[in-house]
């Protein structure tokens, strides 16, 4: 393709007939300092879509950029990477030593430049491509450039949207031809659908049909005639061009005469076609059906008519192709069938790649052939392990078409094909796949392994409890050891969040199975790792060393394809809830290079999910704000899309951001227990801190009977049982507190987690104080206080101390109390939490002894307000650290001060007395 340049835009650009304005945008859109990310040409078939692509390719190339260009075929489309291979075809070796090696390696056996027996995964594909695409864009301008696009075969398709969605931030733009009816699918699929100029083709007029004509054919027709072509084409220059040759060939006809224009294209390229020899005829055929036609082949001296017709052209390096790639589809689509398998039988015999051979040899059959299906299935694999599941689902389906009735692996291949659905995202099919066979198979191995793999699926559709009842049915009906047990391993995955003393039970089982030494390494280590997790959630504490040799166990073996069910992550939440964060974090930062390193979105997104809890519990409010919205974000971009931002919502909630914890919560969807819980738990924990302890115990005490539900033992999980006993105490409900408070202490005791010991030594010390035992309450806070230095979680650290500050007001020991009062208000001030910072201001306050502005003492006004506010007596006592009769005595001299008899008058005179100026 030569591109001429010129100060402007290239003058082969200039000179494309009809197309200036659209050629103008087309330049603006590469020059443009902040482009779209994408340019999207956009037609009929027909209407000059490549014609403009090229032209956009060559000035592309005269501004100095990079372009990576592909032309995709629909014969390509069902193979995997033969675009992504095209895209990369310029690029030397040197291109793709920078990439880490996982990269490295799946984009070389990807594209064909190396060969691997390990499956490749589809998303270290899309990885490497942006780890290419972002580093050659360093250099310099980077144009992806894909003519017909919707052509696109869909692991190259698949890499392309995984790459674009992410390169907003580098020069990188992308430029398609696209059939009008494909637009919005393509561009939604490659995430290019908001960051994208449009431009429409719209019909020629005739002054520019003339001037296509002209310059294509020689000829010059009559206005009138012009006009005719015009109107029969619909300003089509395809269809125009051939009705002009046509003319040209026949004769021009009398006005009034019908054109010779058939009632398609297809006529038309059959017209052509027909016209040829029928050695060329076979060879046109040979060159549709071939993903990439090369003289090596298709014979050329047959092709050398077809050529002179305009029909096909022979490129660079031998490469054969249509003048328009819908000329392919009419020459195939024509010709007899016969011709067509003929066809498809010699080309298996001569084409390499073993994914095409198949394809050759299923559609040169007449009928069921057990060998083709064979072949189909083993390329199936194939395409899998080069990290293409669609394109092995697409195999697997033509053996299954193609093998006999009796074929006794036919259930196989069905768990076959659902398994490589599942891989490539088409979860509705896989699913469908695997109902079938659920309700086809007699109890068994197959069976069992159909269930494990649609509990997978119903996990995401439907949460724990589908995913549980479809597991435990796969482990009932596994007769094979190894079966059963990752069966009874994937229950314990499974119910480990919803059914906790099942979950221990299933491990423990699935590791009984697996005694005998000769278990996959994979499979101990998942085993191993589950029992760990449960154990930890009943109270036991975290088995470091049962975790140390679940990771040796993992080693062994190929890692996990997710990165988020790898012990290394694991240990990045286990060492999170027994309160080591530095080990936590550095774990998680490991895991998150992984994924990156990998291009594993989906266990991303839950890695950054634990990092926004890890932060939040140390204290950097503001990055957890950050890491939740990534999160969330990064949930969209792999497909499970929610309507609220939970994480984003307990943050807030430490925050003491009430308005924005409520709004998210209204759209929420909670089906699942832990869910609902964690819901519950956020808004209890805004409630209370702007002091709305009735309704903070409502959310509190849902969240608790949840969590028993569900067999939760380990408070340090989840921390709520801390909230829970505040709120409880500060609605009155001393008993249900006191008797919250022996079993937090009991599992602390248990499990000896410092954040634990350290919250439920407060809890006491709150308990003992609205008791009124002031000495032993602020024992139990100064215990409190010395196991807060073994757990770095500063939010806990400066609640006791304002809990310790109220007690050692209360017991006149105002130095000690300030001191501790200023404390935890700086400590508040620190992390943003605005509401707590103003309790601990306020009694601050108290302790200076100044009277108030309306007369009344501070604590009398505190009292009086929570009065107005309806708050029983027995509850403000507990509120404000007092005896109910001090409660009493208290409200009888506010009565006095403001000459009122009753509650009823209380808030119409605090709002009076609030009205008069200070004095």
């Amino acid at each position: 393709m030569a591109c001429a340049s010129s100060s402007a835009y290239p003058l082969a650009v200039s000179t494309l007939v009809g197309r200036e304005p659209e050629l103008a945008d087309l330049a603006e859109f590469l020059e443009a300092s902040e482009a779209e990310a994408a340019l999207a040409i956009v037609g009929e078939p027909g209407i000059g879509k490549t014609a403009v692509w090229e032209q956009g390719v060559c000035l592309a190339r005269d501004l100095g950029a990079r372009v990576l260009a592909a032309r995709p075929a629909e014969s390509e489309a069902t193979l995997s990477f033969a675009g992504l291979t095209d895209l990369l075809a310029e690029l030397d070796p040197g291109s793709f030593e920078e990439l880490p090696p996982p990269q490295r390696r799946a984009l070389e056996v990807a594209v064909l430049r190396a060969a691997s027996e390990r499956p490749a995964e589809r998303r270290l594909v899309g990885t490497a491509l942006l780890s290419l695409l972002r580093a050659l864009a360093a250099e310099r301008l980077v144009v992806l450039a894909v003519d017909d696009a919707h052509w696109l075969d869909a692991p190259s398709a698949a890499a392309l949207a995984f790459a674009t969605r992410r390169l907003a931030d580098a020069r990188v733009r992308v430029i398609v031809s696209l059939r009008s009816e494909a637009e919005r699918a393509w561009l939604g699929t490659a995430g290019l659908d908001r960051r994208v100029r449009r431009l429409e083709l719209g019909p020629l007029s005739v002054a520019s049909l003339h001037r296509v004509i002209f310059d294509r054919t020689g000829r010059s027709f009559p206005r009138p005639t012009l006009v005719r072509i015009a109107q029969v084409s619909g300003g089509n220059p395809l269809y125009a061009l051939e009705i002009a040759q046509l003319l040209a060939k026949d004769g021009e006809q009398a006005y009034g005469e019908p054109l010779p224009v058939p009632a398609d294209l297809q006529e038309l390229v059959v017209r052509r076609v027909e016209a040829l020899p029928a050695e060329t005829r076979a060879a046109l055929v040979r060159v549709a059906a071939l993903a990439r036609p090369t003289t090596e082949l298709v014979d050329v001296e047959a092709l050398a008519p077809a050529e002179d017709a305009g029909l096909v052209r022979v490129g660079l390096q031998g490469r054969v192709e249509f003048t328009h790639p819908l000329f392919a589809s009419a020459v195939y689509t024509s010709a007899p069938r016969a011709l067509r398998r003929e066809a498809h039988a010699a080309l298996a015999e001569v084409v390499a790649d073993p994914e095409e051979r198949a394809h050759h040899l299923a559609l040169a059959c007449d009928g069921p052939d057990a060998q083709v299906a064979q072949a189909l299935e083993e390329a199936g694999l194939a395409a899998r392990r080069r990290g293409a599941p669609d394109v092995a689902a697409h195999l697997t389906e033509l053996a299954l078409k193609l093998a006999p009735e009796d074929d006794p692996r036919r259930a196989e291949r069905r768990l076959e094909l659902a398994e490589h659905l599942h891989l490539a995202g088409d979860f509705q099919r896989s699913a469908d796949l695997l109902g079938a066979l659920e309700r086809e198979l007699p109890p068994g191995d197959l069976r069992a392994r159909a269930l494990l793999l649609l509990a997978e699926i119903d996990f995401w559709r439907a949460g724990e409890s589908a995913a549980i009842r479809l597991t435990e049915q796969a482990a009932g009906e596994a007769t094979e050891r190894s079966l059963r047990a990752r069966c009874l391993a994937f229950v314990a995955m499974w119910a480990g969040t919803a059914d906790v003393p099942r979950a221990a039970e299933a491990a423990r089982a699935s590791l009984e199975l697996l005694e005998d030494g000769d278990a996959d390494p994979a499979l101990l280590s998942l085993a191993l790792g589950a029992r760990v997790r449960a154990d930890l959630f009943l109270g036991h504490g975290l088995d470091l060393e049962a975790a140390e040799r679940a990771l040796e166990a993992e080693l062994a073996a190929p890692p996990p394809p997710a990165v988020d069910t790898r012990t290394v992550f694991k240990l990045g939440q286990w060492l999170r809830y027994v309160d080591d964060l530095d080990g936590a974090r550095l774990r998680l930062e490991e895991a998150e290079g992984q994924a990156r390193e990998e291009g594993d979105e989906s266990s991303l997104a839950n890695i950054l999910l634990n990092r926004t809890l890890l932060e939040c519990w140390a204290g950097d409010w503001q990055a957890a704000l950050e890491l939740a919205d990534r999160t969330h974000e990064t949930f969209e971009l792999t497909g499970v899309h929610v309507k609220s931002r939970l994480w984003r919502a307990y943050v807030e909630a430490h925050l003491g951001r009430g308005e924005a914890v409520r709004a998210e919560a209204e759209q929420a969807s909670a089906s699942e227990p832990i869910v609902r819980m964690l819901w519950e738990r956020s808004l209890g924990l805004a409630a209370l801190a702007s002091g709305g302890t009735a309704s903070a115990d409502e959310h509190f005490r849902v969240a608790i009977e949840l969590l028993e539900q569900m067999g939760w033992r380990e408070p340090a999980v989840w921390r709520v049982d801390g909230d829970a006993i505040e709120a409880a105490l500060g609605s009155g409900d001393l008993s249900r507190a006191a008797s919250l408070v022996d079993r937090f202490g009991q599992q602390a005791r248990s499990s000896q987690i410092p954040w634990s010991l350290a919250v439920s030594a407060r809890c006491r010390g709150l308990l003992l104080a609205a008791q009124g035992q002031l000495e032993a309450s602020a024992a139990s806070l100064e215990r409190a206080l010395r196991e807060h230095e073994r757990s770095p979680v500063p939010f806990e650290r400066a609640r006791t101390l304002l809990a310790y500050g109220q007690v050692l007001r209360r017991a006149k020991q105002k130095r000690k109390a300030r001191e501790a009062l200023e404390e935890a208000a700086a400590i508040f001030e620190r992390l943003g939490a605005e509401p707590w910072a103003l309790r601990a201001h306020e009694e601050l306050r108290r302790t200076a002894a100044r009277a108030a502005p309306t007369g009344l003492s501070e604590t009398e006004l505190k009292i009086a307000r929570l009065a107005a506010d309806g708050l029983t007596n027995q509850a403000i006592a507990a509120e404000v650290f007092v005896s109910r009769k001090t409660v009493e005595a208290n409200l009888g001299r506010v009565y006095r001060k403001l000459g009122i008899r009753s509650r009823a008058q209380l808030a119409r005179a605090l709002e009076a007395r609030e009205r008069q100026p200070i004095s």
